[in-house]
């Protein structure tokens, strides 16, 4: 719980940083944005000035034709050159814009300035951009310069793009303000994706906290699924020790059986039961040994497959050994097992003992879950490349969404709040792990009350022609 609090204000936290970042980011631009539009308007009052000198010298008239002025010619040529002689560390621009202030102001010129004969489109195109990457701003823009009524001058839209211009970020300046002028000028640029434009100066920040943040979530998942698979598997194997007792009596009573048999004087038993009773016994103390150390080495652990031990035998007689070690056990629940083995290539290459301890498993788990006298069928049958096992009994059946799950390791399935069948959910992994080892399938055909029957296909070794 701590961890995932933790793990939630460092998101909280990163997030918070993001936009506090791309906020401060926002403001700076805008800043810089404001500072090249100052730098723009100067570049192209500049302009106006230099081109404006043979369109404004000649419309003054001589000093001495301004009768109503308070100066006259004398001492207004003294202030000029007072104030040349002041400025001499300026340019000329910057001085002869001074002068003609001083002459506006004093002898009421009302210069008029026709932008159209001093700015072109391309030039102020050109000044934008020029300020743009000084200041290292790539930004797609539009401007336009208007007089104080809306009136567009110059622009470099059209009115199909007006959408764009309405969504645009606009930063706007007055200019040709001083009195020399008439009529001052708005000078507007229009940055286009503003936002989008900062958050793409973001894009690497951006990438590498994202990765960094799904590394740390993808850590803390993973380290949660290996405490929870700990968990399990500790619960796991704490059940596996609880039961093994139980688990293990089945075999045991077997014996037990067979011997209480053999030592009972009531019961008068001929050569040939006595040594069904003591094959029994050999065979299930035989398969005992060989079973407990295969489950416990290789079917409870995680690590690696049993190493197949293949020889070529009769598929049948196997099926055979295994009933003749469970039959006591069915004949104390007066249960029955019929065959009816119709197959012709019956030979197969594979590991005896692990074939008939998936043909017992499956004779176990019938015996187990049956409510009635447990009855089974197994039946033999040919098919293309192989031969295919029929073991139907008369058992509890299991239910569709739980017929792929019984394969699963460790999984049993649900019966309430009863448990009356003691096992760790091992004996059909293993008889599906064994049967895929031999390249061999597996499935179950089964419905509530109606049974189970389960298929095995393995790869027979030798192909009989008819």
């Amino acid at each position: 719980m701590l961890s995932s609090i933790s793990l939630l204000g460092f998101i909280i936290l990163q997030y918070y940083w993001a936009t506090h970042n791309f906020e401060e980011k926002k403001i700076n631009v805008q800043n810089v944005i404001k500072l090249c539009n100052q730098e723009i308007i100067e570049k192209i009052e500049s302009q106006i000035l230099e081109k404006s000198s043979n369109v404004i010298l000649p419309t003054f008239k001589p000093i001495s034709a301004y009768k109503n002025s308070p100066y006259d010619e004398e001492s207004l040529m003294d202030s000029i050159t007072g104030l040349v002689r002041d400025m001499e560390d300026q340019n000329f621009i910057s001085k002869r814009k001074r002068i003609v202030d001083i002459i506006n102001r004093h002898l009421s010129l009302g210069l008029n300035f026709d932008l159209d004969q001093l700015l072109e489109d391309d030039k102020i195109i050109e000044i934008i951009t020029q300020v743009l990457h000084s200041h290292e701003l790539k930004l797609d823009f539009f401007y336009s310069i208007t007089d104080t009524n809306g009136i567009i001058l110059f622009s470099n839209f059209k009115k199909k793009e007006n959408e764009l211009i309405a969504n645009a970020t606009i930063f706007s300046d007055e200019f040709l303000k001083d009195d020399i002028y008439n009529e001052s000028k708005i000078f507007s640029l229009y940055v286009l994706d503003f936002e989008k434009s900062i958050i793409k100066s973001f894009t690497g920040v951006i990438l590498i906290s994202t990765l960094l943040i799904i590394i740390v979530i993808g850590t803390f998942i993973y380290s949660i699924r290996v405490i929870n698979n700990q968990k399990k598997t500790t619960q796991i194997r704490t059940d596996f020790i609880n039961n093994m007792t139980h688990e293990l009596k089945t075999p045991i009573a077997t014996i037990g059986l067979a011997c209480e048999a053999l030592k009972d004087k009531n019961i008068s038993l001929n050569v040939k039961m006595e040594n069904k009773f003591l094959n029994t016994i050999d065979h299930e103390n035989e398969r005992l040994g060989k079973l407990v150390e295969t489950v416990l080495q290789n079917t409870i652990s995680d690590k690696g497959t049993p190493e197949l031990k293949l020889e070529i035998f009769n598929l049948e007689e196997i099926i055979n050994k295994a009933i003749k070690s469970i039959e006591i056990a069915f004949d104390k629940q007066n249960g029955r097992i019929e065959t009816d083995f119709m197959a012709l290539n019956k030979i197969v290459e594979a590991d005896k003992l692990h074939i008939t301890n998936v043909i017992y498993n499956l004779l176990d788990n019938s015996l187990k879950y049956t409510e009635k006298t447990p009855h089974v069928i197994i039946s033999t049958r040919d098919v293309i490349g192989g031969i295919v096992i029929r073991m139907k009994d008369n058992g509890i059946g299991i239910a569709k969404n739980n017929h792929e799950k019984v394969f699963e390791k460790l999984y049993r399935v649900p019966t309430g709040d009863v448990h009356n069948v003691k096992g760790f959910g091992l004996g059909l992994s293993y008889v599906k792990s064994i049967i895929e080892l031999h390249q061999g399938t597996i499935k179950v055909e089964s419905k509530i009350g109606y049974g189970s029957t389960f298929l095995l296909n393995l790869k027979s070794s030798k192909i009989i022609e008819s």
